[in-house]
């Protein structure tokens, strides 16, 4: 999974709480985050929830040591050349 930047917006918790829906709807729209504020100082973040989902699945996936450590090592196995095609690994 590829994570791209996206999009930042700031609003206070006053702005926030009065534009909800309005909030809600920018962020499906511009798949964008929002960084509500309180007193100029950043406090939470709301982010589309396919993001949130894949978050999620990255801690899920970081949290396991085999997986973390296949990972690792099929990366090591890249940079020294150890590859195969893909049809070469599935031909027949």
């Amino acid at each position: 999974m590829m994570m791209t930047m996206k999009s930042e917006e700031y609003i206070s918790v006053s702005a926030a709480k009065s534009q909800l829906l309005e909030v809600l709807r920018r962020i499906e729209e511009r798949h964008g985050n929002v960084v509500i504020t309180k007193n100029g100082s950043p406090k939470a973040v709301l982010i589309p929830y396919a993001d949130f989902e894949g978050l999620l699945e990255t801690i899920d996936i970081l949290a396991d040591s085999p997986t973390v450590e296949g990972i690792r090592k099929g990366l090591k196995d890249i940079k020294a050349g150890r590859v195969v095609s893909l049809e070469e690994a599935f031909k027949d």
